[in-house]
């Protein structure tokens, strides 16, 4: 089954805290929410909060994980999750609509 996404989703690389406790990368970001991988995997429903890091800033949000792809640490693959927006952070907004004006890259054929 396909999900349309309703907004664009752009790779944007910005490291996070989980709860002040847990590190993590983002994979993608968009208005809706944000992919993430790290080195624990939280169950589809669990409620999370923590902030991003842009530029010195700190970033607080609040989520639901929809979607969770455990990860082997014994081969060094962290796992991912799927987090939805409660609210799109008012900081974040102004970083997403940068991105957005950036043109997409063209794939060679």
């Amino acid at each position: 089954m396909t999900t349309r996404r309703s907004s664009i989703r752009r790779t944007l690389r910005l490291p996070l805290s989980l709860g002040r406790r847990l590190p993590a990368l983002t994979a993608d970001v968009s208005r809706g929410g944000f992919q993430a991988e790290l080195p624990q995997v939280f169950l589809p429903g669990s409620k999370v909060h923590g902030y991003f890091l842009v530029g010195e800033a700190e970033v607080a949000f609040q989520g639901t994980v929809t979607w969770a792809q455990a990860g082997d640490p014994r081969l060094s693959i962290f796992s991912r999750v799927g987090v939805r927006f409660d609210a799109l952070p008012r900081e974040l907004d102004s970083l997403l609509r940068a991105q957005e004006r950036r043109p997409r890259k063209l794939k060679k054929a």
